[in-house]
């Protein structure tokens, strides 16, 4: 008798996505995962003739990658928004006399 070996799951561009979404959270486009291929960063892609496929735990190590360890604080953002207008608050609290002045 023959045991039963696992078949592998191999997954198309689209369903990918979905896989992604649905397990990891992860939301890129097939176009998206189209462009990462072309440029090597994506998951490992197995081709069956011209047809790209993904594996699932290729993907999930891919997405395991992507995603980092928790942490108890968050990064601060090192480009502050509005940071004219706080530079400009900061020099008028700093040099009081020159708003009266101009007054």
């Amino acid at each position: 008798m023959q045991k039963d070996v696992p078949i592998p799951v191999l997954l198309r561009r689209w369903e990918a996505s979905e896989y992604l979404r649905e397990v990891h959270g992860i939301q890129y486009t097939r176009n998206t995962l189209a462009l990462f291929a072309c440029q090597g960063k994506g998951p490992e892609i197995t081709f069956v003739g011209n047809v790209p496929f993904y594996r699932p735990a290729s993907l999930d190590a891919w997405a395991k990658a992507l995603i980092s360890k928790p942490t108890p604080r968050a990064r601060k953002y090192a480009h502050p928004r509005y940071r004219k207008i706080g530079a400009a608050k900061l020099a008028r609290a700093s040099n009081p006399s020159a708003d009266s002045t101009n007054a």
